[in-house]
């Protein structure tokens, strides 16, 4: 289920994803960059979570944040799923802590590890939150507070977003910078410190993702030939091993063995 964030958090959330499961026994669920950083907040106590950062057994925190992703990740969950994601503006890592957003890249961070010691009394707030209006409350004032505080929006990336966007990543480069009037290396130097990859990575993100949809409403006796084109690609063999190295599947297994929770979320 994906809904919206209040009006003076759309700036810099782009909508929240609930993804639950009834499930109790383990299940793998997999994670895969779609140019968006995130924060994600556990909904139920009777759940154990594992990646490779983040081991059976410890205690789930109240959230925690993922920054750019250059590789899928695969969480196992014990007992019944319940997650909120907060699904951030590409920038927003980078207005929140005022730091570098390539320092976050492919990591995940407990909120102290961020936050410090302010986030004390937001963790004390989300342990009294009963249900998940109380919970989508507690984040939007606390993130809100961390938004307003922040040196602001820079307006060439905003504008270079914008374009990207519109045009599902299939801008060129140089079009790009003539539109933006910024030489590329500015342009390089400005979205690896506020957004964690390079602009020609996110495109290729951005170009990805619309294939993704694209290929997702095909039935199974449709050719991925259609999305291949669809979405701008010349070379069929070159966009497989592309989808295999983001998602660490075929684009077949992603089509007809994946139970897709999300576009970039998967359970297996």
């Amino acid at each position: 289920m994906q809904f919206e964030p209040s009006k003076e958090l759309m700036p810099f959330i782009r909508h929240y994803l609930l993804l639950d499961a009834n499930e109790v026994v383990e299940m793998t669920y997999r994670l895969f960059s779609d140019g968006q950083p995130g924060i994600v907040v556990p909904l139920t106590e009777n759940m154990l979570i594992s990646t490779s950062d983040y081991l059976f057994g410890q205690q789930l925190p109240s959230m925690f944040i993922y920054g750019q992703m250059s590789v899928y990740r695969d969480l196992k969950i014990q007992g019944q799923m319940a997650l909120l994601v907060v699904v951030l503006r590409p920038f927003a890592l980078n207005l929140l802590f005022g730091m570098s957003a390539e320092e976050l890249n492919d990591g995940i961070f407990l909120p102290a590890d961020l936050f410090g010691p302010d986030v004390i009394p937001f963790e004390q707030r989300m342990a009294k939150s009963k249900n998940l209006h109380e919970v989508i409350d507690t984040v939007e004032s606390f993130l809100l507070e961390r938004f307003q505080k922040s040196s602001g929006l820079n307006h060439d990336l905003l504008f270079s977003l914008e374009l990207i966007n519109r045009h599902q990543g299939l801008i060129r480069m140089e079009d790009l910078l003539k539109e933006l009037q910024v030489s590329e290396r500015q342009l390089e130097r400005l979205y690896r410190r506020q957004i964690g990859v390079s602009p020609k990575k996110f495109m290729n993100i951005i170009r990805f993702q619309h294939f993704l949809k694209i290929f997702r409403d095909l039935s199974p006796a449709h050719k991925m030939t259609t999305a291949v084109y669809q979405a701008g690609y010349y070379d069929q063999s070159h966009l497989h091993n592309y989808f295999k190295t983001m998602t660490g599947i075929t684009p077949m297994e992603y089509q007809l063995k994946v139970n897709k929770l999300a576009i970039n979320f998967m359970r297996f």
